[in-house]
């Protein structure tokens, strides 16, 4: 009797760690979209197509993705991934006085915007800055939208909009 009650007990636990589990699964996959047209005037106000700091100049290249492809295990989601380089045009290292620090996505009247966490590229020379998102909505693929990062200034506290237009959302199958 006293071992049922244990198994039965541990059994309860397992259920309500595998519950508490799922539901973190699911917070993963909040993402931030929102329809704001003074939000939206204002970042196209603000970006510029190339950013000119410390004597040199900079663009922005993304590269947006959701993922469809077969095998594995199938997740539920595919969610919209960016892959952003802040590129030194002048082929000189990215300056230690830039940080990017947020990404935001317009399709249409809605904007994703995150957070970037390092990118995971291989082998990306020193004039290119690679972030990442892999957290994004799960927009349709094949329709462009216009990419922008805010980036701040280290030394000077100042923020620039740098914006790439009309980037198609790619799918890889």
């Amino acid at each position: 009797m006293k071992n049922r009650l244990i198994i039965s007990l541990n059994l309860i636990m397992l259920l309500c760690l595998a519950i508490l589990s799922g539901s973190c699964e699911k917070d993963r996959y909040i993402v931030d979209v929102v329809t704001d047209s003074e939000m939206k005037a204002d970042i196209y106000t603000r970006s510029i197509d190339t950013l000119h700091f410390e004597s040199s100049r900079y663009i922005l290249e993304a590269e947006l993705t959701r993922d469809f492809f077969p095998g594995g295990p199938v997740p539920k989601e595919r969610p919209l991934v960016a892959s952003i380089y802040l590129v030194n045009i002048d082929s000189l290292p990215v300056s230690p006085n830039l940080e990017v620090q947020k990404l935001y996505v317009i399709n249409n009247d809605l904007i994703w915007y995150a957070a970037l966490n390092q990118g995971v590229q291989p082998n990306v020379p020193d004039y290119k800055l690679n972030k990442l998102n892999n957290n994004g909505p799960e927009w349709d693929t094949d329709i462009p939208v216009d990419v922008v990062i805010e980036i701040r200034s280290r030394q000077i506290n100042e923020r620039f909009l740098l914006m790439a237009k009309d980037i198609n959302i790619d799918a890889n199958w």
